[in-house]
């Protein structure tokens, strides 16, 4: 590369964790890689809708010398950097409806108590209270924006996180402000938000001498939060004395081209996941690739006219495109085109990623990708489809589909080897017995 710019002057323009410019200056690499710094995990999980057409999504065999189905074609040259997961489910946990982007990530029977949807923390949150800290916590985004089915994240206390559809909100959030103006103003509301928190604490400790025991552990998980809260301010505000990293912003497409494509909004998504990771602004989002009743995309209707199927919404096609219809129903073949074509998109940002070096390997290699799902077909929550890609430097094995036998187990188990391998200090996480030594190299 011509005239590189050196680890002095990066460390000198902006902290030893911010780069410039991000694409043309760096030559593709991370932060990291232009530091020297030890390259840090990442984690991104995108949930796939109303089940999926069985019939193109399974591979025949198992182990590495499956045969790799027509769903994944797209996927056929990142084939030893993503496995096939078959057999996981939710077996305590496991719900049935339009409600399984509820749990996805939780494993939390979301019904347990009458009337209420009671929750637990999500996966994804577990990471980011380790592998941070960045400017961002955690990304969660959507088709479109708002809680309950729209967010797969859920907090400590099992709230909904907010998912965002709107990319230049999300790339507004992504970066600290470039005009002084609003860089001091975003300083003044964290020492608001201080404030208040200090107000806040005031008040529980003074409460907590008239506690009996239980309550007084109660108090104490609470300040735990709280302090977590702290910490994080604390790591913005630091982000933000280091300033807006430059990079080619010009370069960064936040408006979409055509009408209501949800091709087109998966891509604009998943540019924005790649330079967040690249320029360590987050290193954990979810992606809800859309609802269990809808939206009714444009793309539905092209699909249709390919398969020569009925026109219908979103909900329709998650209901008659999948089950045991067979292969050669027009519905269902549907269904196949929707779901090849979220391969195609994770190819694509598998694609960008592995591109970007990293410090040791790729920004893909120490990047976890998940794209799955918590139903086979529409209200089905047993046999998750699931695809693990990336991490091939964070000890995951692949190029592989692994079958276990259904109801024996459980997602959960996924779930906990990933955040063991991001490096996240953790024995359990909901129903798991223990990590998946298949998916380990």
């Amino acid at each position: 590369m011509a005239n590189p710019i050196s680890r002095r002057t990066i460390l000198r323009g902006f902290g030893a964790t911010l780069a410039l410019p991000w694409l043309e200056a760096m030559g593709g690499r991370t932060v990291f890689a232009a530091t020297g710094q030890t390259e840090p995990s990442r984690l991104a999980c995108f949930y796939i809708p109303g089940g999926i057409n069985h019939y193109s999504w399974y591979p025949e065999g198992t182990g590495s010398d499956y045969t790799i189905s027509k769903s994944h074609e797209p996927l056929a040259h990142h084939r030893d950097r993503f496995s096939v997961l078959s057999g996981l489910s939710h077996i305590q946990g496991r719900i049935s409806g339009h409600v399984h982007p509820y749990n996805w990530l939780t494993g939390h029977n979301i019904n347990m108590t009458p009337g209420a949807h009671t929750n637990t923390v999500s996966m994804d949150q577990v990471a980011a209270k380790h592998i941070g800290p960045t400017y961002v916590p955690s990304l969660a985004l959507s088709f479109g924006s708002g809680v309950g089915t729209t967010t797969l994240s859920r907090n400590a206390l099992g709230a909904d996180i907010p998912a965002t559809a709107n990319y230049r909100e999300v790339f507004e959030r992504l970066f600290p402000p470039a005009d002084k103006s609003q860089l001091k103003a975003a300083k003044a509301r964290i020492a608001l938000d201080r404030s208040v928190l200090d107000t806040a604490v005031g008040d529980v400790k003074s409460l907590q001498t008239r506690l009996g025991h239980a309550d007084r552990l109660r108090i104490d998980q609470y300040l735990t939060s709280i302090r977590e809260v702290e910490q994080r301010m604390n790591d913005r505000e630091e982000i933000l004395d280091r300033g807006r990293p430059q990079f080619n912003e010009k370069g960064v497409r936040l408006d979409p081209e055509g009408k209501n494509s949800m091709q087109e909004h998966i891509e604009l998504m998943m540019d924005l996941i790649a330079l967040a990771f690249q320029t360590d602004m987050t290193r954990v989002v979810t992606h809800s690739l859309g609802g269990e009743g809808g939206p009714n995309y444009e793309d539905y209707k092209g699909w249709s006219e390919e398969t020569g199927a009925p026109l219908r919404g979103a909900h329709d096609v998650h209901h008659k495109g999948t089950g045991n219809r067979g292969a050669d129903n027009k519905d269902v073949m549907v269904m196949g085109l929707r779901d090849r074509m979220f391969c195609a998109k994770l190819a694509r940002l598998m694609d960008k990623l592995h591109a970007i070096e990293a410090h040791g390997g790729t920004l893909l290699d120490h990047t976890v990708l998940l794209l799955g799902g918590s139903q086979i077909s529409s209200h089905s929550g047993s046999n998750f489809p699931m695809l693990l890609a990336g991490g091939n430097k964070l000890g995951l094995k692949h190029g592989q589909h692994v079958k276990w036998k259904g109801n024996e187990k459980s997602a959960s188990d996924l779930y906990l080897t990933i955040l063991q391998q991001l490096g996240c200090p953790v024995n359990s996480f909901k129903e798991s017995t223990g990590p998946l030594s298949e998916i380990l190299a």
